[in-house]
Formats: structure tokens, C-alpha cells, sequence
């Protein structure tokens, strides 16, 4: 029998037999399917595997990725590779690369499938691409100066997106800022010396940075440029700073004063320059100083031209004429003539044009230009001369003023006047010697028209008019005598007798039958018809006649010394016998008319026409033609009239007539009686051709040798041509 102890140990050695027993059964099983792996045999191949996977990017920064796989463990032999999803702006997928440089920062996941023989796979990648830090590429500025301008920027570099800078702690020096774009301008101004710290903030669109900076400003000077215009085209002027001349200065130049910040200095120049080429030109400055202190950069003195006009008359000191003196260039000059002066009684001066510089004559007597050089103008003078007409007889033409030298026209009208009395009756005249003339304006003159007596019609008329007379007396006296029949007693008058018969009545006619003693008829009674009655008279015909001839003599010269001789011829006084014939005749009827309208049919008028001057007029003048001045480069007499015009002025006179057109019926006794009218003659057209600067008014020639006449406006059916008037 085993003991214990051995039945322990023999139990021990036993556990130790299976543990080995067991260990080698694991071994084997293990070697067999390791055997079996190796085996060549039917197996299952692997998809591709992508080995790697993109990285981060960033904004701006240039971005380059190549996608890469295995296939059953070693590289794939033709993969085809697929990229999709959202790929970062900037890049560009072909194949398995990523290329190019992000513009956007963000997350983009994109899906990457790779295929080939052995099968597919796809995998999801997320790239990331982020913004680029904002840093400051300047850390310090340049330092100023009080008074000059000032210029510097700040720059920083990185973010996203437009930088804009701010000024987020301390202080600039006054006088200059900060724009959003980082530049820093201005001048800094007076005071500001000393050193100034501040932080400035730039920002972009992702991200911020700050950056201290610091400016020292100097104190420094401060400039000023002083110049002169160029209008001053001749001549140079001095420079004074606080009155001591610092320079000499031509129009176009300019000086470089450097002053101290705090000065405050006087500059000026000479107020008039003269030209050293011509005395009559000089340059006025506008104004002729100015102060400067800091803050003023620039000071510019400006000169302009002025010439000396002189303005004198000829004669020399006929009149005064105001207004010599300096123009500025451009300035307008008005002046008038004064009026002439009486020379003496009988002569006078009248204003006549302004003589030019250029010898251009200017006819208006305001003066009215734009001085553009300089010059002497003459206002002359013409003289007149008065001529006198006299005539005892008609009208006269020619009395008036007259230029010295002008040939003078005169006339008298009507060349013949009836003398006055019983000679004027029968036809005697009185006629002008000299009808008219001309004479030469060379002093006072007095023309006297002297008439002669023209007897040569009442010669004649009044012979014949005593003949007529005698023989209607004797022919009167004859017919009475035979109207008597043989001697005989008188016939008895009756007791009463009857009042006379009125004019032109006819005598009752004799009764049917007569008694025996009453064949012979009563003696006639002698009536004579004066005036507005009959008249019986116991004088004889003869005596009759010869006494009414004789009142007719004195009534007509009665009425030429009350003045009406230019009324008409007055009718000799009608008269009639009862002895011509046992009736009275029917009077004789003369129709007068005053107008058409009351004449009876198919009447002929008289048509007798007077014609009477009653005075010279003339018409408004009038421009009729207006053109601009001509200007010829160089010409000083030309340039004086720059912008102007010449204007052609006319107006005429007339000979203002009265005609008288007699509308009685022809073969009437008596005056003449009828319509007047009013008509004119052109006696002359007058054009006066003037000069006109730019800016002054139109207006007439003034004065005139025309001036005074009576001015009318005349309408053309008035008008008639002098040939036509009545002789």
C-alpha cells in the first residue's frame, strides 16, 4: 500500500502527464490550420484600401494633395479614383489630387472612391481650410514737422476679406488723421511739437490685429511761396518783408520765404509799375500787401493794366471836356461833348464828331467805349453860319444854319404876286427878280429878294375893259331910246303907284281884249338890278351904269385894303331894262357843289388846282442798315472799336404842300371852291453812317443840321413826285 505521501506524488506526476498530453494536442491543432492556410487552394480576395487622407488649408496659401491605396497589401495596379462633394473654392479635383490655393476658409467633406480589379471602396473626408493670421508688416512711422505736410501708412497683411484700420487708444498729433486705409496725412499744425503714442486696429473679414505706433513731431519752420501774375507784362516791382525790399520781382516769379512758426511778417509790393516803353501804359496792383503768419502757405499779389486816355476838343480850349484821366483795361468810358459855344451874332459852334485815335470819326456825340489801349480822342467842332432870306413877297426857302463851306440853296415861292388895288384887279404882278440861287456858307449872309412891277397886263386889260364898258352903255342907251317909239306926250302916272316887281318876275300878261284908247302901252319904267333889290331911277341908263361901275371899283379896293384880295375876282353887279323885252328873262342858275356826292349827272367838274408850300418837315430817322466792326490784328484804330457796330441812319425831308382842287361844275362864275389836301414832295434823302462800341445804345445823330425841322411820320399816299404838282 502507497502512503499518502506517495499517492500524492504519484497523483502529481499524473496532472503533469495530462497538462503535457494536452499542450500537445493545442500545438497540433494549431499546425494543422496553419497547414491549411498555406495550402493552395480556392480563396476570397480584399477590396482596395485608401491609405492616406487630406490635410488642412489655408486662405491664399497654395494647396497640393495626392489620394493613395493598396490592393490585397500592396499597390493597386490600375485604380480609378472619383472625387465628389464639396470641394474648397480654389481647388480643383482631377483623379485622385487636389490642386490650387483656397480663396474660402470653412469645412468641406468630400467622398473619394477608389476602384479596380480586386473591388471598390469610398471613403468621406472632411478638409478643413482656415483664414491666415492678420499681422502688421510696419511697426514704426516717420516723424513730422510743425507746419509741413505730413504722409505715412500703416500696413498689415493675413485675414480674409478688405483691411480697414481704426485708431483705438491714444492720440495723434493735431492736424492729422487716420483713413480706413491705413494712410496718415495733414499738416501738423502750430503748438504741436513733441512725441504721441497711440494703438491702431486693423480688421479684416476673419480675423483682427493690433500694433502700437509712435510720431514725433519737430518743431520746425514753416514756408511761404510769394509770387506775382503774370498781367504784369512789362516792368518788375520790388519785394519788401517789413518794409525792407527783400527782392525784385517780373510778372511770372515767385519767391521761397522761410519763417519761424511763431513770426508774423509784412510782405508787400509797389502799387503802380510803370511801362518802361510806353509812358501812356501802367500796372495798378489789386492790392499791394499782406500779412503772413503760420498756416499761410501761399501769398499772390495781382497787377492789372491801365491806360491813359486824353480827351481835348478842337479848337483847343473851345469847351472843357472832363474825363482825361487812367482806365483799367476793359473798363468802360462814357462821355459827352458839351454843347458849342456862339462864336458870335451871327456864327456858332456846333458839336460835329469825336476824332479817334486811329482817325476814325465817331458822329455821336456820347462817347461810349471799352478801353482796350490808350489814346487821345478830340471832340470837334464845326462852325455854323447863319444865313438870312428876306423877301417882301411869298415864301421863302434857304434861311437857316450852315456849316462854314457848304453851298446853300435858296428859293422863293411863288415867283409872282398880285400887285395890290385896282392894278392887281386887271392883272398887274409884282415878280421875283432871282427865283433862286445858290451861295457859298464863307460868312453872315443876308440875300434881299427884290421884285419888279409887271404893268404889261392892265395896259391891255384896262383899255379894253373902259371899250367893253362904253360900248354895253351905248348899246344900253340905243335899246332904250328905240324902246320909246315915236314923240309923244307922257303918258299920265296914275294916282298910286304899285311897288316894283321882284327880281326876275315877269309882268303880268295883257288882258284878253283892250279898249281902243289903251293900244298904245304906258311908258316902261327903267329898272337896274344891284345887289339884292331893284332900284328905280329917274337918271338916265348911262348915268345909271357909269355909277354902278364906279361902286364897283370902290368895293373891290374897299376889300383889298381889309385884306381879303386873295378871296376871288368879285362879280361884276347884274343888271336888266324893262325895254330889252316885255318880260324879265329867268335868272341864270350856277350850281355849286362841295363834293361829288351833290353834283347833278354827267357834270364835269371845274378841276382848277392851286398849290401853296407851307413848310419843310422831316421824318424820324431811322437805322437802316447795321453791321459789325471789323477788327484787323495790329491795328489800334480797329481794336478801339472791338465788338462794335457801324449803323447807317436815314431820314428825309418834305416840302409840305396845300392843295386846293376846285369841284365846282365847269363854266361856274366866281371863286373857285372845292376840296384841300395835304400833300408831300421829297426834297432829300440823307444817310449818316456811325460807330457804336459793344455796349452803347443805338441813338440817332445827334446833334443835326436837320434838328429843329418838324418831325413827322409820314404815310405814303400822301406822297406825290414833285413833277406832278400843279404848275
Amino acid at each position: 500500500m502507497l502512503s499518502y505521501k506517495e499517492y500524492l506524488r504519484n497523483n502529481m506526476d499524473l496532472k503533469k502527464v495530462k497538462i503535457s498530453l494536452l499542450r500537445f494536442l493545442l500545438i497540433l491543432v494549431l499546425l494543422t490550420a496553419g497547414i491549411t492556410l498555406f495550402i493552395p487552394g480556392d480563396v476570397q480576395a480584399a477590396n482596395p484600401v485608401i491609405t492616406n487622407s487630406p490635410p488642412s488649408g489655408t486662405v491664399g496659401t497654395a494647396y497640393s494633395f495626392i489620394f493613395s491605396a493598396t490592393c490585397n497589401g500592396t499597390t493597386c495596379t490600375a485604380p480609378v479614383w472619383s472625387i465628389s462633394g464639396s470641394i474648397p473654392p480654389g481647388l480643383t479635383a482631377l483623379g485622385n489630387t487636389l490642386t490650387g490655393t483656397p480663396t474660402t476658409a470653412g469645412t468641406y467633406p468630400l467622398s473619394v472612391t477608389v476602384t479596380d480589379p480586386t473591388g471598390t471602396t469610398s471613403n468621406t473626408y472632411i478638409i478643413t481650410i482656415i483664414s491666415p493670421p492678420l499681422t502688421f508688416s510696419s511697426t514704426s512711422l516717420p516723424n513730422g514737422i510743425v507746419g509741413q505736410v505730413y504722409s505715412a501708412n500703416v500696413v498689415a497683411t493675413g485675414g480674409t476679406g478688405t483691411i480697414t484700420y481704426a485708431l483705438t487708444s491714444g492720440a495723434l498729433p493735431s492736424g492729422l488723421t487716420l483713413g480706413s486705409t491705413g494712410t496718415i496725412s495733414g499738416v501738423p499744425a502750430r503748438g504741436t511739437a513733441g512725441n504721441y503714442v497711440f494703438t491702431i486696429t486693423a480688421t479684416s473679414s476673419s480675423t483682427t490685429a493690433q500694433q502700437s505706433f509712435s510720431i514725433s513731431v519737430e518743431r520746425g519752420t514753416y514756408e511761404v511761396v510769394v509770387s506775382i501774375s503774370q498781367s504784369l507784362t512789362a516792368g518788375q516791382t520790388n519785394l519788401y518783408v517789413d518794409n525792407a525790399i527783400k527782392s525784385t520781382l517780373r510778372g511770372g516769379e515767385s519767391v521761397r520765404l522761410r519763417l519761424d512758426p511763431d513770426a508774423t511778417v509784412s510782405v508787400s509790393v509797389d502799387q503802380v509799375v510803370s511801362d518802361p516803353s510806353n509812358s501812356d501804359v501802367r500796372y495798378k496792383a489789386e492790392s499791394s500787401s499782406a500779412t503772413i503768419s503760420e498756416g499761410v502757405s501761399q501769398v499772390r499779389f495781382t497787377y492789372y493794366p491801365e491806360y491813359s486816355i486824353d480827351l481835348v476838343s478842337d479848337p483847343a480850349g473851345l469847351v472843357s471836356v472832363s474825363g482825361s484821366g487812367w482806365y483799367r483795361e476793359g473798363s468802360s468810358l462814357t462821355v459827352s461833348a458839351p454843347d458849342g459855344a456862339p462864336k458870335d451874332s451871327e456864327s456858332q459852334y456846333r458839336f460835329a464828331y469825336w476824332l479817334g485815335p486811329g482817325g476814325d470819326k465817331i458822329r455821336s456825340q456820347t462817347l461810349n467805349f471799352a478801353v482796350t489801349a490808350p489814346g487821345t480822342y478830340i471832340a470837334t467842332y464845326d462852325v455854323f453860319i447863319k444865313l438870312d432870306i428876306i423877301s417882301k413877297y411869298g415864301n421863302v426857302q434857304g434861311s437857316g444854319w450852315y456849316k462854314e463851306g457848304d453851298i446853300a440853296k435858296w428859293s422863293v415861292t411863288p415867283t409872282e404876286i398880285a400887285m395890290p388895288g385896282i392894278m392887281g384887279f386887271f392883272g398887274g404882278k409884282n415878280k421875283a427878280v432871282l427865283t433862286s440861287g445858290t451861295v457859298t456858307i464863307d460868312g453872315p449872309k443876308t440875300i434881299t429878294i427884290d421884285w419888279e412891277t409887271d404893268y404889261g397886263t392892265p395896259a391891255v386889260t384896262i383899255p379894253l375893259t373902259i371899250l367893253v364898258i362904253g360900248g354895253i352903255v351905248y348899246g344900253l342907251y340905243t335899246l332904250t331910246k328905240r324902246s320909246r317909239g315915236p314923240q309923244m306926250a307922257p303918258y299920265p302916272p296914275p294916282p298910286m303907284r304899285a311897288p316894283p316887281p321882284p327880281l326876275y318876275q315877269a309882268y303880268p300878261p295883257p288882258p284878253p281884249t283892250m279898249p281902243p284908247q289903251a293900244a298904245m302901252p304906258p311908258p316902261q319904267t327903267t329898272v337896274v338890278m344891284i345887289g339884292d333889290g331893284l332900284k328905280k331911277s329917274p337918271q338916265t341908263t348911262r348915268e345909271q351904269l357909269m355909277e354902278k361901275f364906279g361902286e364897283l371899283l370902290q368895293k373891290y379896293e374897299d376889300e383889298l385894303a381889309s385884306g381879303k384880295e386873295g378871296l376871288g375876282t368879285p362879280e361884276l353887279p347884274e343888271f336888266a331894262t324893262t325895254a330889252e323885252k316885255k318880260s324879265l328873262p329867268a335868272p341864270e342858275i350856277i350850281t355849286t357843289v362841295d363834293s361829288i356826292t351833290e353834283k347833278p349827272a354827267n357834270a364835269i367838274e371845274c378841276g382848277y388846282t392851286t398849290k401853296k408850300l407851307l413848310r419843310t418837315a422831316v421824318t424820324p430817322w431811322k437805322n437802316t442798315s447795321i453791321k459789325p466792326i471789323v477788327v484787323t490784328p495790329g491795328d489800334k484804330k480797329s481794336a478801339a472799336l472791338a465788338g462794335g457796330r457801324t449803323v447807317t441812319w436815314t431820314r428825309e425831308t418834305y416840302n409840305e404842300w396845300e392843295l386846293h382842287v376846285c369841284k365846282l361844275l365847269e363854266g361856274h362864275k366866281g371863286t373857285h371852291k372845292g376840296a384841300t389836301e395835304i400833300v408831300y414832295s421829297l426834297l432829300e434823302t440823307i444817310n449818316e453812317e456811325r460807330n457804336y462800341g459793344p455796349k452803347q445804345p443805338l441813338k440817332p445823330p445827334i446833334p443835326h443840321y436837320t434838328d429843329g425841322m418838324p418831325e413827322l411820320d409820314i404815310a405814303a399816299s400822301q406822297i406825290i413826285p414833285s413833277d406832278q404838282l400843279p404848275a
